[in-house]
C-alpha cells in the first residue's frame, strides 16, 4: 500500500507543528520543509477542518497543533488526508468491477491488508514520531 504525497506532507507539518510547541505561519512551514506553499495551504485547510491544527488569520497568525501530540493518532491524520484506500482497483469507488463478482476471494484478503496497516498506524501518535525525529535541516531553496 502506498500513501499519497499529501499524506506525508500532512506528517511533516504536523512534526514540524509538534517540535516548534508555537504558531508558524505558512511561509515558515513551505521553507523550513521545502515544500510549495500553494501544497502547504491546501494541507493546513484540511488538517485544521479535521481539528488537527488550528489557524490564525493576521499578522503574528499561523498555524498550531489544536490538540496535544499525544492524542494525535498517525491513523486518524492518514484517513483525514487519504481520498481512497483501494489497494486493487476493484475495492475503490471508481474501479473497474471485478469479472469475478460476487464472489472473488481476493476481495476481502485486500480488505483486510488494509485494515491492518491502519491498525498498524493506529498504534502510533504524532509525540511517538515526533520525540524521535530531528529537527528539520535547513535546505537551499
Amino acid at each position: 500500500m502506498r500513501l499519497n504525497r499529501a499524506s506525508d506532507f500532512a506528517m511533516r507539518i504536523l512534526i514540524l507543528l509538534c517540535k516548534k510547541g508555537e504558531v508558524i505561519s505558512v511561509d515558515l512551514i513551505a521553507e523550513r520543509l521545502a515544500l510549495p506553499k500553494s501544497h502547504v495551504m491546501k494541507i493546513v485547510a484540511r488538517l485544521a477542518s479535521a481539528n488537527f491544527i488550528s489557524t490564525q488569520r493576521g499578522p503574528g497568525g499561523g498555524v498550531k497543533l489544536h490538540q496535544p501530540a499525544t492524542e494525535i493518532r498517525i491513523g486518524d491524520v492518514v484517513r483525514a488526508i487519504e481520498r481512497e484506500f483501494a489497494v486493487v482497483d476493484c475495492l475503490g469507488s471508481s474501479g473497474p468491477r471485478c469479472v469475478f463478482e460476487p464472489r472473488c476471494a481476493l476481495m476481502p484478503v485486500m480488505t483486510e491488508a488494509t485494515d491492518a496497516f491502519l491498525r498498524v498506524l493506529d498504534g502510533y501518535y504524532l509525540s511517538d514520531v515526533a520525540l524521535a525525529t530531528q529537527q528539520p535541516r535547513r535546505v537551499a531553496v
